[in-house]
């Protein structure tokens, strides 16, 4: 394998290619048979071979990572390394609702570069001349941070505003998917301005993005063509949110609980179905929706919080956030069906990823082979079998974690 390009389907578009790459002639391009991003030869490569250091992709070594990260390997093999966990949400009511679930991760960068902390962080916002389209840049003033706000369900090359971390000098936060997160760490391993600049790296628990043609479906059923949205929001408007749709005649569509329809199930990337990664583990600070039965009325939105490093950011923003503890356990269970098919069932689907991993049984086996990705079912009863199979895995997870926590 000599460049990145070369990669192939193992890519996770995360981006870092194209940021670290020294003759910079890699670019990533949406593939729009697939939906996602792909990295691009553009110019005359010379063989270097730090795309493919600094590359998620082929591997992630979570052992050798933990150990630089937090010197030492994670006592837990299903959430990582952490210290403590947390529900919390912003004080401030504007941004708690118009976040995905809470604000947390909004009200953390906004005191941070108001304190001077950080000269700014990489987020992401939708591109306003391509709004289906994402945009990765490095925020550096409050307007910027709230406009980054909630989540983007589609694919984002977040790392590709390494490159302006880079070139210029300054103290910063990043904020990724677990895919981002590992691609930054491995090129810091030899990057020695990203592994100084980058002081924060918040990470956003995630299963998988839906490829672009996730967002097309939905809109093809609503009857809004592509080239009429002017701006598209996936979360906001409360908790657990609405898919936010302003078309360039000024309508606008709020389409709650869409990611059932077909959205979230029926588009997801190969690649993440081999990620074992669901907690953002080498992250600083983690964070998730708490899916629980205690916050099913919840209306305006709460986090979970799972802090790794860096304690002193959650004592200073007690008085604009408010955290309250909550028990490790609970955390597991609010994420328990994602963490077994990462754990368990996803390990099963390659050899990339090197830790400490649960053992595998033969229940886990069978439950691998009837995984809905890799059965043909026609489309009509995919969604009927994905709840049945959703079913079966919550039972076998609960079994399995809910003890082996303990």
């Amino acid at each position: 394998m000599r460049n990145a390009s070369e990669v192939g389907k193992l890519c996770t578009g995360c981006g870092t290619c194209m940021a670290i790459c020294p003759p910079g002639v890699i670019r990533m391009e949406i593939n729009h048979d697939r939906g996602v991003y792909e990295p691009v030869i553009t110019g005359e490569c010379d063989g270097c071979g730090l795309c493919l250091r600094a590359c998620p992709g082929i591997e992630v070594d979570l052992a050798d990572l933990n150990m630089r990260v937090f010197g030492r390997e994670p006592d837990d093999p299903l959430l990582g390394n952490y210290e403590s966990c947390y529900v919390g949400h912003s004080r401030d009511d504007k941004i708690r609702y118009d976040s995905s679930s809470g604000g947390m991760i909004t009200q953390i960068l906004l005191y941070l570069l108001e304190e001077g902390l950080i000269n700014g962080a990489l987020v992401t916002r939708m591109n306003p001349e391509r709004p289906l389209e994402p945009e990765p840049f490095i925020a550096r003033t409050p307007e910027e941070i709230i406009e980054s706000r909630g989540s983007k369900y589609c694919p984002v090359p977040a790392n590709v505003a390494l490159r302006e971390i880079i070139d210029i000098p300054g103290r910063y936060a990043v904020v990724g998917l677990p895919c981002h997160i590992h691609g930054i760490r491995k090129a810091q391993k030899f990057n020695k301005k990203l592994r100084e600049r980058i002081v924060y790296h918040l990470g956003i628990v995630c299963n998988h993005t839906p490829t672009f043609k996730a967002t097309r479906f939905l809109l093809e059923r609503v009857g809004v063509k592509l080239e009429d949205v002017q701006d598209i929001r996936y979360r906001g408007n409360g908790w657990p949110g609405s898919l936010r749709v302003e078309t360039v005649s000024g309508d606008i569509l709020l389409l709650p609980e869409y990611w059932g329809s077909g959205f979230g199930q029926l588009f997801m990337p190969g690649r993440c179905r081999m990620c074992c990664d669901h907690m953002a583990e080498l992250s600083d600070i983690s964070f998730a929706d708490p899916w629980l039965s205690e916050f099913e009325d919840e209306k305006r939105g709460r986090t979970l919080v799972i802090q790794r490093k860096n304690p002193e950011i959650l004592h200073k923003i007690f008085g604009i956030c408010e955290i309250e503890p909550i028990e490790p356990q609970k955390v597991l269970l609010s994420q328990i069906y994602n963490i077994y098919m990462k754990k368990k069932v996803y390990k099963l689907n390659n050899s990339i990823y090197y830790g400490n991993f649960p053992e595998v049984d033969s229940v886990d086996r069978i439950i691998f082979r009837f995984d809905p990705h890799r059965l043909k079912i026609p489309f009509s009863l995919k969604r009927r079998y994905e709840f049945l199979y959703s079913v079966i895995v919550s039972l076998k997870a609960r079994k399995d974690f809910l003890g082996y926590s303990e």
